[in-house]
């Protein structure tokens, strides 16, 4: 928006078809890039956005959409307006309800997107500045026609620094889809190869099968040949092998955990994505 960025996840887990609309304010981790807040993320390109997305919820996101201001504002008038609420909205009431509205955008986004589901749209490719297949898209969209929309709950850890939870975002996933009902496994990835963006490449491979990265970072060194797998006690390992094994390569040992997540990955050169 002319705000700034929003992002919702539309679609099914494999049960319920819904939308679960997430607060541009938190902070998350970018694979392969470290901290920064959603809408920093969403500014990214839009697989990337996608892949920080979906490590935020532990649940992958396949395809993306991306639809600017103005497009947004033409497909809510040739959908002869939209309901907000109780109100009946223009396309420029639409744009006008998420400009300056940072403490609220999430909310507002949330019932926008709402009206969105619940009015007869016509999708079409031309309504999307970018995205990687179209009609895959507009497939998603049709069949949340009519879907609730949940937002992940925020909260606000230290001044200025917004969160959202592991138990909310489950509960959110709960409401909007079904599920999954469950924590994803936290994953610390370490570049120990020197491969630019070996984070998302790792976040493609994991987060799918339930792993989300809590820490993307550099290694001490590029040094290193063989990728590791690191897991804080016996009672890891098993996860430690399902890694190893979605990654396709590398060993896995039992070490000192490090207290933020139970399985650390230092990505050597044998990891090529």
């Amino acid at each position: 928006s002319p705000s700034g960025p929003f992002g919702a996840v539309v679609g099914s887990t494999g049960k319920t078809p819904g939308a679960l609309a997430l607060p541009p304010e938190i902070q998350v981790t970018i694979p392969g890039q470290g901290e920064a807040t959603l809408a920093q993320a969403l500014e990214l390109p839009p697989r990337q956005a996608a892949t920080t997305a979906a490590n935020v919820l532990g649940v992958w996101v396949e395809h993306y959409g991306v639809i600017g201001p103005d497009r947004l504002r033409a497909v809510v008038d040739e959908a002869g307006g939209i309901t907000v609420g109780t109100e009946e909205m223009s396309g420029r009431d639409v744009i006008e309800s998420l400009i300056d509205v940072p403490t609220a955008g999430t909310a507002a986004f949330a019932v926008t997107l709402t009206g969105l589901l619940s009015t007869d749209v016509d999708w079409s490719p031309a309504d999307f500045v970018d995205a990687d297949e179209p009609a895959a898209v507009i497939r998603t969209l049709e069949a949340a026609r009519g879907a609730a929309v949940t937002s992940v709950p925020s909260v606000e850890a230290a001044t200025g620094i917004y969160q959202a939870e592991p138990d909310a975002i489950r509960a959110s996933l709960v409401d909007a889809f079904g599920g999954p009902d469950r924590d994803a496994v936290r994953v610390i990835v370490l570049n120990g190869s020197g491969l630019p963006g070996v984070g998302q490449l790792v976040a493609e491979r994991i987060v799918p099968s339930g792993f989300r990265i809590v820490v993307s970072e550099n290694a001490s060194s590029f040094e290193h040949d063989q990728t590791l797998v690191v897991v804080g006690s016996p009672a890891d390992v098993e996860l430690g092998e399902r890694v190893r094994d979605l990654l396709g390569t590398g060993t896995v040992n039992v070490s000192v955990s490090s207290g933020l997540a139970p399985v650390t990955v230092l990505v050597g050169k044998d990891f090529t994505g």
